[in-house]
């Protein structure tokens, strides 16, 4: 099993926040288990040069990922099963870095259904995903995929007042009033919110409210004896109350269930990894 977050080549450090590298090997005599996946604030492209994942939709609709997926606005949980032969590379966007880089509204991409990456990027993804399939190491992979945007980079929209404070939002947790970070892009509210989905897919205070619940999220992960009390006061929520209602709606239930789902889920990886 490997699992590891790279940072960047500098050139790419406007658009590019990281890439992940995830390969596990399942074992093939028990089938795979499917795991709730919630919405993110990170907008991404994966790769998958092994075997594809298949995803359920909150619709109850499945699909069968294609070996290039981009992800951008998200809003509805999902499941997800892994394939045996699991390797997963993904670059992880800045805020409004996919904007910049492929030129379109965000809100375009607001949909349930991942984008075959091939449809916005070309059909370079597939040759992309042929080299990370012969890649003899994971540094090799990550320099695959930094050529391949470096390459994208000629078409790069001009950075505004406004990439520069998109960060800032994550880096507070969703806590920055819309008034604060309007004064900081020079931009008045109303323009500021036309902007901001432009470059995001989202409103700003339904972002912010996401990028909360994904520190919730995240920390429940890392700290699993953690009280959601704690969570709540750690991810600056008025009080739990707030936390249930974003966990019911990100994630489709209550922190509780969510809670014996994230217990189950690593007991199912454990057991179904080969050593």
């Amino acid at each position: 099993m490997f699992h590891q977050f790279f940072k960047p080549s500098p050139a790419l450090g406007e658009i590019v926040n990281n890439i992940m590298i995830n390969k596990i090997s399942f074992n093939a005599a028990i089938p795979n288990p499917s795991f709730l996946f919630p919405p993110l604030p990170e907008q991404c492209l994966f790769f998958y040069p092994h075997d594809c994942m298949e995803v359920q939709y909150a619709s109850g609709e499945k699909q069968k990922l294609s070996p290039c997926v981009l992800v951008g606005p998200q809003t509805e949980p999902l499941h997800i099963t892994m394939g045996y032969d699991h390797l997963v590379i993904k670059v992880g966007f800045q805020p409004g870095g996919l904007h910049r880089l492929l030129g379109i509204p965000m809100h375009h991409l607001l949909r349930t259904e991942a984008f075959d990456a091939s449809d916005l990027f070309g059909p370079e993804v597939y040759l992309v995903n042929e080299q990370l399939r012969e890649a003899a190491s994971f540094h090799q992979m990550q320099g695959i995929v930094e050529q391949f945007l470096l390459k994208k980079q000629g078409a790069l929209k001009k950075r505004l007042p406004i990439d520069h404070v998109l960060p800032l939002l994550i880096k507070h947790g969703g806590l920055l009033p819309v008034d604060q970070l309007a004064s900081l892009a020079c931009l008045s509210n109303r323009q500021f919110e036309r902007t901001f989905k432009d470059r995001l897919g989202l409103s700003p205070k339904f972002f912010s409210r996401l990028v909360r619940f994904a520190n919730a999220w995240v920390y429940k992960e890392a700290r699993p004896d953690a009280s959601w009390v704690e969570i709540a006061y750690a991810c600056g929520y008025y009080d739990q109350m707030h936390l249930i209602r974003d966990f019911k709606e990100f994630a489709g239930a209550t922190p509780s269930i969510i809670e014996i789902s994230l217990r189950e889920a690593a007991i199912n990886l454990q057991n179904r990894v080969f050593s």
